[in-house]
């Protein structure tokens, strides 16, 4: 007997975690793993935010960890892609991914974002503050 595929819920160009977190399939456990490699980027680089992916499944996105630099000389601030990673799984994907810019939401989540995302789905009967949705 044949099984009835569904379709794949797409995803926005523009997606951030925070905008998909109630289609996710366990929002808590994945943004703790974001938040694990994040933690980990921002102790090797000084910096971390994260961008999902906008090609595979919304229900366990794919994600790219990246740090940002300031150039001393020209004060330019540039990106530098830290790793890409699987959304079901949470292991490093190989780089080609990375390469591929088409893959990537060209809108980031900074660590203190996801942070206080991770709060909000532990606890969301606390008052949120109110500078929340502020950046």
């Amino acid at each position: 007997m044949a099984t009835k595929r569904v379709p794949p819920t797409p995803i926005a160009a523009d997606a951030t975690i925070a905008d998909m977190v109630e289609g996710l399939d366990k929002p808590v456990e994945y943004v703790r793993r974001v938040l694990e490699k994040l933690e980990r980027c921002k102790r090797a680089h000084g910096d971390a935010q994260v961008r999902v992916g906008v090609r595979g499944r919304a229900e366990a996105p794919n994600y790219l960890i990246e740090y940002v630099r300031e150039d001393k000389k020209t004060q330019e601030r540039l990106t530098y892609q830290d790793a890409a990673y699987s959304g079901s799984t949470h292991r490093e994907l190989a780089p080609h991914h990375i390469a591929e810019a088409r893959n990537w939401s060209p809108e980031e989540m900074n660590i203190t974002a996801v942070s206080a995302l991770i709060g909000r789905l532990r606890n969301p009967r606390a008052p949120s503050s109110r500078f929340a949705d502020e950046d």
